[in-house]
């Protein structure tokens, strides 16, 4: 479907999204490697003709925000898409993910992929674990955003094929856009990124050697389960618990309007120390590297980035028996997501570690730096190279 003057030994992908993403967050990084993979032309045949996005800083109204994401992106990205094809240069676009699937021009001259991380938002669920109900995606959007809503979800369906990455997601595509093509390939990651140094960088006095630290990454959406956990927490025997401080990096805010997640431990005791949010990779490793261990309860992912990253800077992780990060977890080690007796006991075999070393520093687990090794980028590169000349060749 590409022009005869692109599709010779190199093809062009023009690279969309919508608003500018830190590359400190899970969505934003992703993006943002994909991107440097193109320009680096590490996944040959195919190079990047171009990224598409928009940075309307902290300061611009709602009002133009809506009118930017609905009408004058999605202008810009059709016209694009048009001009790069008269030219002869683009053979494929790929929307970055699936909230900015409504930038899928209507009618495209080259076939439109678009990345399908998660669909909770398109087709919200609940979940009854532990006697709560646990809100998987939006259960009441506002009109605006119903209608956002609508936007994305016509775009999907415009769309000529989607790429995810677990069996998860997989399973929701087959099952909502079951005559879409679909290509599942798991996300890479750059394990170096995350390996400690013969040589740690000093701890920050957060930090402190005569503690038990633990770690949470992630956001305080219901489906993350930061109430459970703290549940958990506060139930720990009153001589272990006096030695643990958890590390929340990630919201503290509750996006339904319930209580923040530091709130919410001190008000069952639980020592919380909430580091902030748009962390970056350096300071998270600090925290990976000098944490005993990651706690992970979550409900829903789509992928789930915290338990893989943690695995590969060799640190434990304690996660919940739940789609999608137990498909990347080593087989048998997810706890069950509603006993709470499990959890406490994993944790209490996390801090009898650490109190048998005396103050010595854990030394990185090996076994999962090697397990998460089959996301590595050139893998990655490889199999997104060749799904993007099948859909253009389908």
């Amino acid at each position: 479907m590409g022009h005869p003057e692109a599709s010779g030994d190199r093809r062009g992908l023009l690279l969309v999204r919508g608003g500018v993403l830190t590359p400190f967050s899970g969505l934003g990084g992703a993006f943002h490697d994909l991107r440097l993979a193109l320009e680096s032309q590490a996944m040959a045949p195919w190079g990047s003709v171009g990224t598409l996005e928009y940075d309307l800083g902290d300061s611009a109204s709602p009002w133009r925000r809506l009118t930017t994401r609905w009408f004058r992106h999605p202008r810009t990205v059709s016209k694009t898409v048009q001009r790069l094809h008269e030219e002869g240069s683009v053979d494929l676009v790929l929307v970055s993910d699936q909230e900015q699937a409504h930038l899928v021009p209507a009618s495209s001259p080259v076939p439109v992929a678009v990345y399908v991380h998660d669909l909770f938002h398109l087709f919200p669920t609940t979940v009854r674990l532990s006697g709560s109900t646990v809100h998987v995606g939006e259960q009441h959007p506002s009109l605006v955003r119903r209608r956002d809503l609508r936007r994305v979800l016509k775009g999907l369906k415009r769309a000529s094929a989607f790429i995810c990455s677990t069996n998860a997601i997989a399973e929701q595509c087959r099952i909502h856009f079951p005559s879409t093509p679909l290509f599942q390939i798991p996300y890479a990651l750059e394990v170096g990124r995350y390996a400690p140094p013969d040589v740690l960088p000093e701890r920050p006095e957060t930090l402190s050697a005569g503690t038990c630290h633990l770690l949470v990454v992630g956001s305080h959406d219901p489906r993350k389960r930061l109430s459970f956990l703290t549940d958990v927490l506060s139930g720990l025997p009153e001589d272990m618990a006096k030695d643990v401080l958890v590390h929340h990096i990630g919201g503290d805010a509750c996006p339904e309007g319930g209580p923040a997640a530091s709130k919410l431990a001190e008000q069952k005791g639980v020592h919380w120390h909430h580091v902030g949010d748009n962390i970056s990779d350096e300071v998270l490793n600090v925290h990976r590297w000098y944490c005993e261990a990651l706690l992970f309860p979550s409900g829903a992912e789509g992928f789930g980035y915290p338990p893989v990253e943690s695995m590969a800077a060799g640190q434990p992780v304690l996660a919940s028996d739940r789609a999608a990060h137990n498909e990347l977890m080593p087989p048998g080690t997810c706890l069950d997501p509603e006993d709470v007796n499990a959890w406490r006991q994993a944790i209490a075999e996390v801090h009898a570690t650490w109190k048998g070393r005396e103050g010595a520093h854990r030394e990185p687990d090996k076994d999962l730096m090697e397990h998460v090794s089959f996301l590595a980028p050139e893998r990655f590169h490889q199999a997104m190279s060749e799904a993007w000349s099948s859909i253009c060749s389908s």
